[in-house]
């Protein structure tokens, strides 16, 4: 007979496996560490103005003042602004001063030519835990920064960056062009973004990408993956779209962070694309836990915000009353990764989704899978979510369509009668202000 604790712990080690993750006590150590710093880090985001066509790329840096010498400034990194002027660091607590240059040689140097310009006179940004607490929020934003030709910068602040010491990355992206074999997708950086999240942000960021120019005249398609993931998951999905038509973005995000503040990050990226690019269109496609953070993000654009450009949402097997097996990584790990707290049944956070509905003019289609080999401690599911979340009642009722298909939690993202199902969505859809519940299918 298999001793009783022994069957507890190959229970636990089988539950963490159903969330991606592997168990080691180095592991749950450096996961605490990092849930810890995380707590402790907040964002500085601003936008990079001029009133003159601008020449070349903008380098902006971040300050700090100079222990004992607070009329020197040191410099804590830098990076280059986006192409729509948009700029952000994380930092830690402290006081910072932001400056941005010019840089017409491609050098990162500034050679007296260039516009320049402070963040206010320069001003003084103070970042403390007591701040941050009282605003609710964990980003100081629009901190823009006007460049003029000036000629010079102002006494106490350095330009000269170290390119080999400093970071020329940005922390977030709103539509950097780049491809999906690109190897900041690669597989097992959605492992880190789940089990080492701050190291995900320091590394990677956070943001929406683009694997072309914007468009004016196609419809952008959001696709959003799950826990562990990355863009490369929507691979065969987005090569199969009509591109003559849509244009695919894709979120990367740290997977391991609550998902409410994933839902929030999203809808601050998306709004300043749309303030770039004034789309009045968007579709949001998202797979596994990817689908309750667009849920949350597109409650807080709609709800929050005002707007009223999201005309679809389609869900792929996605555990819409989270899964027992967080809950279970709650009561007995070490450590634990934060959006294990949101994926547990009846979570508050699973509760906030669904204290509205979805506006009408949003259509909703849920896609679900059920080829389920998984027998363990779970009730009849897709080889990692259980039926019973994936088609909970909540998100049921609000279904234009409710589709099921014969794959695994994975295999649906591949699978070619998915795929065809999708783009006749695509094809046949046709922007309404109502929606109802329609008919509930099988596809084989």
């Amino acid at each position: 007979m298999i001793n009783n604790q022994l069957l507890s712990r190959f229970k636990y080690v089988f539950l963490l496996a159903v969330l991606g993750i592997f168990i080691s006590d180095c592991a749950f150590i450096r996961l605490e560490r990092e849930v810890a710093e995380i707590d402790k880090t907040y964002v500085l985001a601003g936008k990079v103005k001029n009133d003159l066509s601008r020449m070349g790329p903008v380098v902006v840096i971040l300050y700090s003042e100079k222990e004992d010498k607070k009329e020197i400034k040191e410099i804590v990194e830098y990076t280059l602004a986006e192409d729509t002027g948009d700029f952000s660091f994380l930092v830690t607590e402290g006081a910072y001063y932001l400056a941005a240059f010019e840089d017409l040689n491609h050098n990162f140097a500034y050679d007296q030519e260039g516009l320049v310009g402070y963040f206010g006179a320069p001003d003084r940004i103070v970042v403390s835990s007591d701040r941050m607490a009282l605003s609710g929020s964990k980003s100081i934003k629009d901190l823009d920064i006007l460049l003029m030709k000036t000629g010079a910068f102002f006494y106490g602040f350095p330009t000269a960056v170290d390119k080999k010491a400093l970071s020329q990355r940005n922390f977030e992206k709103t539509g950097l062009i780049t491809d999906l074999d690109d190897k900041i997708f690669a597989p097992q950086n959605g492992t880190i973004g789940y089990w080492k999240p701050l190291t995900f942000l320091r590394d990677f960021g956070h943001g929406i990408y683009f694997i072309e120019p914007y468009d004016k005249n196609k419809i952008p398609i959001l696709f959003v993956h799950g826990a562990s993931g990355t863009p490369l998951r929507w691979k065969e999905i987005a090569e199969q779209v009509d591109r003559q038509h849509y244009q695919p973005w894709f979120y990367y995000y740290p997977s391991g962070i609550h998902l409410d503040l994933i839902g929030s990050g999203l809808n601050g990226v998306i709004k300043k694309l749309h303030d770039t690019y004034r789309f009045n269109t968007l579709y949001v496609t998202a797979h596994s836990m990817g689908g309750l953070v667009s849920r949350s993000f597109i409650m807080k654009n709609v709800y929050e915000d005002g707007e009223d450009y999201i005309k679809l949402f389609v869900s792929i097997s996605t555990p819409w009353d989270g899964h027992r097996a967080a809950g279970k990584g709650v009561e007995n790990a070490p450590s634990v990764i934060p959006s294990w707290y949101d994926m547990v049944p009846g979570s508050e956070f699973i509760q906030s989704i669904y204290e509205r509905k979805l506006p009408s003019q949003i259509k909703f289609y849920l896609f679900f899978s059920f080829r389920g080999e998984s027998k363990m401690f779970m009730g009849n599911n897709d080889g990692a979510v259980e039926l019973a979340s994936e088609l909970d009642y909540r998100a049921q009722k609000e279904a234009q369509r409710i589709i099921g298909f014969d794959e695994t939690h994975i295999s649906i993202l591949s699978s070619q009668i998915v795929i065809d199902q999708y783009n006749q969505i695509l094809t046949s859809f046709k922007p309404v202000r109502g929606m109802h519940i329609s008919d509930f299918g099988i596809a084989r």
